[in-house]
């Protein structure tokens, strides 16, 4: 070999070295030490390489658009794993430019053949670095100087550089700069990163120094590996994820997959959220916009929370109706958490409470390992019902008037009342003013109405004492109409909601408990009297058939035993026979089934209230349930008079629903509530 031939290996072998210092620098010093080559310039060109984990919120957002911006996320995936591709192969440059540096310090290197294919090894190594390291086009660019490589015509003037002997150890400040860029990487990166770099994963890194070191020093990856850890690290969070692979033939990534893992889970999101809110009323998740809170609302409450208070695992999620954050209660009770963050309200914000407020409720839970879970709601403070108040009206009226007419019909299997009512009305179509007279008759027929009016009266003033010192709020009474009964309820909706359980516990407990009572004496009054009418008073007694009475066990056991002497002769007859009994028995027989029915723990009933307030929301639904369909079974297989079919259509458009949210749904109810509701059920 030449001494020509010689010099122009020297001065490609300086080419290289030069090259491989090229390389080194690029992947020490713009970074400090860690990022890939031009990391800067490409983060200035696209900001958003450093936001994958933003991924899954933007689908929350915006689900339509998921697929069509995955393909685009993919290539911006693939050109991250090719800078930590650089950024792990320090280790190979290091050594490539260490056997250049042993090359060139012979001092006749090149002359012998097994120098010769030395040198056709390192050019080949760096080739493949370059090439592997940059794109095709500044590849070319920068291997155009080792064209020497294979030519023996020409030598190039090529000055030696010292800064050969740079080494990579990474001084003071540039360790804290890797190690602060590594905490601004995005979580896939990182797993990415520390796989490569032997660990598990990020988070069971305890050194972060000799893990920057071991990505400098210790550890190499090729790029086809990166790019599986990468992507492994991306997906796991994701479910299904894990099961996606890459596609070996052409490395590229199974995007149709990982599309359909992503859209699982942003219906996955939406689904929870929508079943978050199924405990709720229609009037809660079909809250008008314009009082509904929006983001800086809910943000007004995220910001109260800390450590000390409520330990949030997520930001505000918008659901139907409002707001809900979910997270664990730091305080001991409910109670005192709802004191804490109202006094900080109160002081931070104290406009919020006039439009809005906070309550601590039980949801669905996300998880399939937990049936509901404790959260924040964010809500209007003020729910307006659903039924217009002309159709409200509309109802009441025809209640009014069907109860008026059921009242009369008591009277119209007894034969004196009917034949002294016709001569009346005959009179009074013949044009005989004064002929006739229906004194008699408003004397049986106001004391019935009455005594179901003064029972349901009782039962209102009841709701309205709760309401008033308890500070809530309520809708008038809509009467509820009914086939078998004179009416079926008055309901009454809450637009504002009970502090707690026990509120709302006490305001559906006293109704229905005063009405019943007052029901209860009346009937016993009533059979007294009936027992000491005189004989043309009896004769024009109204009158409820067997099968009627005995619907009621409580009912038709205390009219056997009053009446019959306890021994069933009254209760075992034909279900067709009449039993007459004074109006104010029967008004109190009519209000005992009323206000029993107000009772029954299904819905938003009064009974329903107090099973809600000792049972909680999602107990309370499948209790209620349970009640629906025994009662819906014993319907089918009763004969005769069939009450409650009757009750079970009404209410099944009515009050299905369960109550508005009480501020503090999470603290129970106490014992001796409880005992009293399950008495009265």
């Amino acid at each position: 070999m030449t001494k020509h031939t010689i010099q122009s290996t020297r001065g490609s072998a300086m080419v290289a070295a030069t090259l491989i210092l090229s390389l080194t620098m690029m992947c020490t010093r713009p970074t400090m030490g860690f990022a890939p080559p031009n990391s800067f310039a490409t983060q200035q060109r696209h900001p958003k390489v450093m936001q994958t984990t933003t991924i899954l919120k933007s689908a929350n957002d915006n689900s339509g658009d998921e697929a069509r911006r995955l393909k685009e996320k993919a290539n911006q995936y693939r050109n991250e794993a090719e800078k930590l591709r650089l950024t792990l192969g320090l280790k190979r440059i290091e050594e490539l430019k260490d056997d250049i540096q042993q090359f060139m310090s012979t001092e006749e290197f090149g002359s012998t053949e097994q120098e010769q294919k030395k040198f056709t090894e390192l050019k080949a190594r760096v080739e493949e670095l370059v090439r592997k390291s940059v794109g095709d086009a500044e590849a070319e660019q920068m291997l155009a100087g080792l064209s020497s490589f294979s030519s023996n015509n020409s030598v190039m003037p090529v000055q030696s550089s010292p800064s050969l002997e740079v080494s990579v150890a990474l001084t003071e400040e540039e360790m804290k700069s890797a190690i602060s860029f590594v905490g601004s990487l995005p979580i896939p990166v990182k797993d990415t990163l520390a796989k490569a770099a032997g660990y598990p994963n990020y988070d069971s890194i305890i050194n972060l120094e000799e893990f920057v070191n071991n990505l400098y020093v210790n550890k190499d990856a090729s790029t086809e590996k990166l790019r599986r850890l990468y992507f492994q690290a991306f997906a796991k969070n994701i479910p299904g994820g894990a099961d996606i692979v890459v596609k070996d033939s052409n490395e590229e990534y199974e995007i149709e997959g990982l599309s359909k893992a992503i859209q699982q889970q942003i219906n996955d999101r939406m689904e929870n959220s929508t079943r978050a809110m199924e405990l709720f009323p229609r009037v809660v998740q079909d809250a008008d916009e314009a009082i509904l809170p929006r983001d800086i609302d809910a943000n007004v409450i995220f910001q109260l929370l800390d450590r000390t208070t409520f330990m949030a695992v997520e930001k505000p999620m918008q659901v139907e109706g409002g707001y809900i954050i979910r997270g664990k209660n730091k305080r001991k009770t409910a109670t005192q958490l709802l004191e804490v963050i109202d006094e900080k309200l109160a002081k931070e914000s104290p406009q919020w409470q006039e439009s809005f407020q906070l309550s601590f409720v039980e949801i669905y839970a996300d998880s399939s390992e937990q049936l509901f879970e404790d959260a924040l709601l964010i809500t209007p403070n003020k729910f307006a019902p659903m039924a217009p108040k002309l159709f409200a009206g509309v109802i009441t009226a025809i209640s009014l008037f069907s109860s008026f007419v059921y009242c009369i019909d008591t009277f119209s299997e007894n034969e004196a009342v009917m034949q002294k009512l016709k001569e009346a009305s005959e009179q009074a179509t013949s044009g005989i003013v004064g002929a006739y007279d229906l004194t008699w008759f408003n004397e049986l027929l106001v004391p019935m109405l009455v005594t179901l009016g003064l029972a349901q009266g009782l039962h209102e003033a009841g709701h309205l004492v709760m309401s008033w010192s308890k500070g809530i709020k309520m809708t008038p009474p809509t009467i509820l109409p009914s086939q078998a009964l004179p009416y079926l309820s008055f309901q009454n909706r809450l637009k504002t909601s009970p502090k707690d359980y026990n509120d709302l516990y006490d305001f559906a407990f006293a109704g229905p408990v005063t009405g019943l009572t007052v029901s209860f004496i009346a009937l016993l009054f009533g059979l007294q009297l009936t027992t000491e009418v005189d004989q043309s008073v009896a004769q024009l007694l109204p009158s409820l058939p067997v099968g009627f009475i005995t619907q009621s066990t409580l009912g038709g056991t205390i009219v056997d035993l009053l009446l019959g002497g306890g021994d069933g002769i009254l209760i075992n007859q034909d279900p067709s026979t009449q039993i007459p009994l004074h109006p104010i028995a029967i008004g109190g027989f009519l209000g005992m089934i009323i206000h029993a029915f107000d009772l029954v723990p299904i819905g938003s009933t009064d009974g329903g209230r107090m099973s809600q307030a000792v049972l909680g929301r999602v107990w309370h639904l499948t209790f209620s349930s349970l009640v629906f369909t025994v009662l819906f079974l014993t319907s089918l297989f009763s004969d005769g008079f069939n009450l409650l079919l009757g009750f079970l259509f009404i209410y099944s458009f009515t009050q299905r629903d369960m109550e508005i949210p009480c501020k503090n749904e999470i603290d129970r109810v106490e014992l001796p509530r409880a005992v009293a509701a399950f008495v009265s059920w």
